[in-house]
């Protein structure tokens, strides 16, 4: 009877042991999560405070050089100096979009950002989307092309939002696209009511492990891609955080050397069930 008490006081004791042991481990990982969760904070704030400080200097570079490239207050003379000019505001407008990103993101993964929602005709927003990417298109020699089902109900969302999120995607399929490959856009109404709104390319594609990349911030898949192409690795995060803003989903599916697909999802309660009619656009 003694040795069995004995066993139960050693089996106590291991167990307490045990228990103190996973204390110690619950309190580490909570530390070390908060720890995660004020550098994250501080992070943000630190790119938000400094886009900021930048957009104000910015502004005044791309006015001045808009001023400039008019030939406002007349000729400027040399025609190179009108081409400075050009690419002073071309460049001048990349880092003022750079920074709203930034901007955007910070609000996002604090939790601040807000949407201001309407009802929305999906096929005049679909027509303004592609409409401001074509010339981008046809500079890259890549073949534009939309399809939108003419069932498409109003959306109840954010319209700037739902364009910033296509602008970033088709922008994205664009540029991983070489010339004479092809772009598509689609828009359809699932039979569960959700939107489903596809960006489709013929570009190099992404490896299978290096998409959750995809969707980090200031991620680059490959470095020889970030110094071939031009870009912030903000896009995706930007449009996913968007997506799920709306209560939506972004997906991707690619192959190398075959392309890309990225699926946009708003869910049904979006739907505010009133079809645009119409016939089928496709371009």
């Amino acid at each position: 009877m003694a040795g069995v008490d004995r066993n139960l006081e050693d089996e106590n004791a291991r167990l307490k042991l045990r228990i103190a042991e996973l204390e110690e481990i619950r309190r580490e990982l909570a530390m070390a999560l908060e720890s995660a969760q004020a550098a994250s904070r501080t992070k943000s704030a630190f790119l938000a405070n400094m886009s900021h400080e930048l957009r104000t200097p910015l502004n005044a570079i791309i006015g001045f050089s808009e001023l400039l490239v008019g030939e406002t207050f007349g000729p400027l003379g040399h025609q190179r100096y009108q081409t400075y000019a050009t690419d002073i505001r071309k460049s001048g407008g990349h880092l003022l979009s750079l920074m709203n990103d930034i901007l955007d993101i910070s609000r996002l993964e604090e939790g601040k950002a807000e949407l201001s929602e309407r009802p929305i005709d999906l096929e005049q927003l679909l027509r303004e989307t592609r409409t401001m990417v074509e010339n981008h298109a046809r500079s890259a020699a890549v073949l534009l092309s939309v399809d939108i089902t003419p069932d498409l109900p109003l959306l109840q969302g954010d319209e700037r939002r739902i364009k910033q999120i296509l602008l970033n995607l088709l922008s994205n399929a664009i540029k991983f696209t070489p010339p004479g490959g092809k772009v598509m856009l689609s828009a359809v109404r699932a039979e569960d009511g959700a939107i489903i709104m596809t960006v489709k390319d013929t570009g190099i594609g992404i490896s299978e492990a290096d998409l959750p990349k995809a969707f980090e911030s200031f991620g680059q898949i490959d470095n020889r891609l970030s110094r071939k192409y031009e870009g912030s690795g903000l896009g995706l995060p930007l449009a996913r955080h968007l997506a799920e803003l709306h209560g939506g989903s972004l997906t991707i599916q690619s192959d190398v050397d075959k392309g890309t697909l990225v699926t946009l999802r708003l869910p049904p309660q979006r739907s505010l069930g009133t079809p645009n009619g119409g016939d089928r656009l496709t371009a």
